[in-house]
């Protein structure tokens, strides 16, 4: 069954398909348990190929990547992040059974608050199903608080997405080739000032990486494009891929330049 989420992250329509599948089909290999402790295990996906939508793929490629640092697991010791308006991929791991992610960023009255949860396709497994909750003051509407992993703090709202219960066609970003399976999607807004926090944990215990996508401006920044080539090469490593094409690139990049330098030197031979 393949589940299409509206803005607080709840299902809407169920329709069957064929390519979905329930995380707890995906069983780690006895070599994985290793990294697990206290009774949780890691969930794995990997080898599975399916078609994917190129719109998202080219979504996800306008996003800017951020690899923060861990994020403290209270609204009173979260990790400051910049500017979620623009689109942004945030990589993190959930390192520790039980272990909680906190995010916060200043907003303004009447700003959206998009974030989307994405389960990266690791090709030797290591990653986490988790929920996530954004958490405001005066949101428009408030969805299973009482899943939060702390208390909501008086005077606060938050809409909770948890992990959703089957995984459907993973996508893949049209810039690094990485897949991703799409999770719920919280999208809002406040209706006051102040200060807005992203939570996510895992309900389960599991641990591994997750990724979310926040904002939903496209950055226009030449910063941006010309950082392009840095934001594949940290990617790539992150999901543990080949990153041969690179070394590709810049002996093709090296040869274009010897050759064009030899050639220039024999016409300037030439004319002497």
């Amino acid at each position: 069954m393949a589940r299409f989420y509206h803005s607080a992250g709840l299902p809407l329509v169920t329709r069957p398909s064929p390519l979905a599948i329930r995380p707890s089909q995906l069983a780690p290999p006895r070599e994985n348990w290793r990294n697990c402790a206290a009774g949780a295990r890691l969930i794995v996906v990997k080898n599975l190929t399916y078609a994917q939508p190129a719109r998202t793929g080219v979504d996800l490629a306008g996003s800017l990547p951020d690899f923060p640092r861990l994020p403290g697991g209270t609204l009173p010791t979260s990790l400051p992040l910049q500017d979620i308006q623009p689109k942004r991929l945030l990589f993190n791991r959930l390192g520790q059974p039980g272990q909680v992610h906190v995010y916060r960023a200043d907003c303004r009255a009447g700003e959206r608050l998009r974030v989307q949860m994405l389960v990266p396709v690791l090709p030797l497994g290591g990653s986490v199903v988790p929920a996530f909750a954004v958490v405001a003051q005066s949101l428009p509407y408030s969805a299973d608080t009482q899943k939060l992993p702390f208390a909501l703090p008086a005077g606060f709202s938050a809409v909770v997405a948890p992990p959703p219960s089957e995984l459907v066609t993973p996508v893949v970003d049209a810039l690094t080739r990485v897949r991703y399976y799409p999770g719920p999607l919280v999208d809002t807004k406040t209706l006051v000032g102040g200060r807005a926090y992203i939570v996510v944990w895992s309900p389960h215990n599991h641990m591994g990486k997750y990724a979310l996508q926040i904002g939903h401006r496209w950055p226009f920044r030449w910063t941006y494009w010309a950082q392009i080539p840095w934001y594949w090469w940290q990617i790539r490593g992150w999901f543990g891929l080949s990153r041969a094409a690179a070394y590709a690139g810049a002996g093709l990049l090296l040869a274009g330049g010897l050759l064009t330098a030899g050639a220039l030197r024999a016409g300037m031979k030439r004319n002497a």
